[in-house]
């Protein structure tokens, strides 16, 4: 990435993600292809006045390793000093949070299942410390991506090494609205407004329950929460943190809370998608009464099902996103092979926790009264993506009447 993309990369994540403020610190987590990027956010915070910058440095390299050749016990084992260095600063307050990571679709293809799901179990539980403050309402937060020589390779295997990454980079530089020429600050505000919009129109309805249906085979209802609320990237924020702020970049989704216990049907995947390190393929989850009863997939379905059948709340519904099939993403016409690039490729469903933000009053719920709701509280969150070129969406009001929100796979309302 050259010095103008790089600096202008750091400007969007700081000024539009996580909207850092005089004064407040930023918890960086990053990996280590993306020191660069790293090091300029740090050198530009420090510049609007944050009072701290930490890092904390993750290397996929060193991780294939470790699952390699560790222990299932081992690589499960997360040490209470791992969450006590994020809980630390976060339980302070006056802090924001930010991740920068990458896609490996093919690094840990020579480690065995198990070691992986071990792992992963391991980052969620640290994963789970920051998810604590967000559902809370008190942390600014965002995440975003940067290429890898791996998940380049993957996406381009026609092309060099070098031709790969380049193209990745200016894919990825393009889904954050990043180019030589333009402000992405002012970018990012014009589509925050676009967007904004649609979940203004969404929020008016009040729908009782939505029917999604693809030419896949999705069939699939769903009550939405009562008093929920339709959040999209000019929507994020809450009283707590008194500012805006948008927590996933790239960004084309307008979310909220299904009612976790009334979904019945059957959702199949339209990409396929990365878990635990393995790619799962071709899969479709069935719901009864709420609940995940069955499962299947052409490759790697046991990661699906560790992630779905986890516990009782894991196989229940936590958000429905749509996305239009005109999402920038979409118009790339291929598949990423990582879930928050794809997301916003597609409309997209996810089993496990729910955002307590997109209820009303949900964040100063505790999580009694959040089930009580139907909103899901879980101990994970895993997106799948449903969207296709011919999705419909009905929405029903509650006096019985059905709007088409979504037709041929875009927005009609």
């Amino acid at each position: 990435m050259n010095q103008v993309r790089l600096e202008k990369y750091a400007r969007a994540l700081l000024q539009i993600g996580v909207n850092l403020q005089p004064g407040e610190t930023l918890v960086l987590q990053t990996i280590t292809e993306a020191m660069d990027l790293a090091r300029e956010i740090t050198k530009q915070a420090f510049a609007m006045g944050a009072k701290d910058v930490v890092v904390h440095i993750d290397d996929p390299q060193i991780n294939h390793l470790r699952a390699k050749n560790c222990t299932v016990e081992t690589l499960r084992d997360v040490p209470d000093w791992k969450k006590e260095s994020l809980d630390y600063y976060f339980r302070k307050g006056n802090v924001v949070q930010m991740g920068l990571m990458a896609s490996y679709p093919t690094l840990n293809d020579d480690v065995p299942v198990e070691q992986l799901l071990a792992q992963n179990y391991a980052s969620n539980e640290v994963r789970n410390v920051v998810r604590h403050y967000i559902h809370n309402g008190t942390l600014k937060w965002t995440g975003t991506v940067i290429a890898s020589q791996n998940w380049a390779n993957k996406l381009y295997p026609d092309l060099s090494e070098e031709e790969a990454f380049a193209k990745l980079e200016d894919e990825l530089c393009q889904t954050m609205r990043v180019d030589d020429s333009t402000d992405p600050v002012e970018n990012w505000h014009a589509h925050c407004e676009e967007m904004g919009k649609i979940s203004a129109k969404l929020n008016e309805y009040n729908f009782k329950s939505l029917h999604m249906t693809t030419e896949l085979g999705t069939d699939i209802t769903m009550d939405l929460v009562e008093g929920h609320i339709w959040t999209s990237a000019a929507d994020m924020g809450s009283s707590k943190v008194n500012a805006p702020y948008v927590a996933n970049m790239p960004t084309e989704e307008i979310f909220t809370d299904p009612d976790y216990r009334t979904v019945n049907g059957i959702a199949y995947a339209s990409f396929p998608l990365m878990m635990s390190g393995k790619l799962v393929t071709d899969f479709s989850i069935t719901f009864k009464d709420g609940k995940a009863v069955d499962c299947h997939a052409s490759a790697n379905e046991e990661c699906l099902r560790d992630a779905l059948f986890k516990n009782e709340q894991t196989r229940c519904l936590g958000e429905v996103a749509l996305v239009s099939k005109r999402s920038p993403i979409k118009l790339m016409n291929h598949v990423f092979y990582n879930g928050l690039i794809d997301e916003n490729a597609a409309c997209h469903l996810a089993f496990g926790t729910s955002f307590p933000s997109n209820i009303k009053g949900g964040s100063d719920m505790t999580s009694e009264q959040l089930l009580a709701h139907g909103v899901n509280v879980a101990t994970s969150h895993n997106d799948f993506m449903v969207g296709t070129p011919d999705a419909k969406i009905v929405g029903i009001t509650h006096d019985g009447k059905e709007v088409t929100i979504m037709e041929h796979g875009d927005f009609v309302i």
